[in-house]
């Protein structure tokens, strides 16, 4: 049964998110707060645990937490200005870049393309930037669960799958974050591309429209969920 850690002052969050990097280095997953809902996370070498269990299929890629915008450049060919990233970031999104060699070939194999979350999660960015690497990061759910969780009671059929829970209480008091981050696309230069309208799309479509960008109504073949 996964250990639970309650998270209300600065020393706990210190405190917890140095649990969580322990549990991470010795190939734990860790149950965690977001902006949006909660999510599952582990290290680039340890992805398979998570598929096996939320029972996703590999087809599905994952997507990553980092800690500062730097780090997306480092794994990522950014086609959009930091400004911009700046403006969205940390926040309730997604951003889909063209991946770089930098990014270990055994992560999403065969898919070319990448999904950064910074959230506006004190603790997400704690535990990254205390690890100084990409975490993996889905939701913490079964894959193709209708109900995103936004408590820790919301996946407790997990639990005895998880290593770690960090608890900060319910998310939000209203379910409209349920529907999760906001995912764009930006590898289409000068256009975006909304894979998932999440908790975000207005707010994100008059940010990335303000710096000049077109809503492309393509289709685009990767998506995170």
């Amino acid at each position: 049964m996964a250990q639970i850690v309650k998270l209300s002052t600065d020393n706990e969050f210190l405190e917890a998110a140095q649990k969580a990097k322990n549990v991470l280095g010795n190939g734990g997953i860790v149950a965690l707060p977001t902006d949006t809902i909660y999510g599952i996370s582990t290290t680039l070498d340890f992805v398979d645990k998570i598929y096996k269990l939320k029972r996703r299929p590999f087809e599905k890629p994952l997507g990553l937490f980092v800690g500062k915008i730097d780090q997306i450049y480092q794994f990522a060919n950014v086609e959009v200005s930091r400004n911009l990233l700046e403006a969205l970031l940390p926040g309730p999104v997604t951003l889909i870049f063209n991946r770089k060699p930098t990014l270990p070939a055994s992560f999403n194999p065969g898919v070319r393309k990448v999904g950064f979350r910074i959230p506006d999660s004190k603790f997400v960015q704690l535990l990254a930037n205390i690890i100084e690497e990409p975490i993996a990061q889905t939701s913490a759910n079964v894959s193709g669960s209708p109900m995103s969780p936004i408590c820790i009671k919301d996946f407790e059929d997990l639990w005895p799958c998880i290593d770690l829970i960090i608890d900060s209480g319910p998310i939000i008091q209203h379910d409209f974050n349920r529907a999760g981050s906001t995912i764009i696309d930006l590898t289409d230069p000068g256009k975006f591309t909304f894979v998932r309208l999440g908790c975000a799309a207005p707010e994100s479509a008059k940010i990335l429209e303000s710096f000049g960008l077109e809503n492309s109504e393509n289709e685009v073949e990767y998506a995170l969920k």
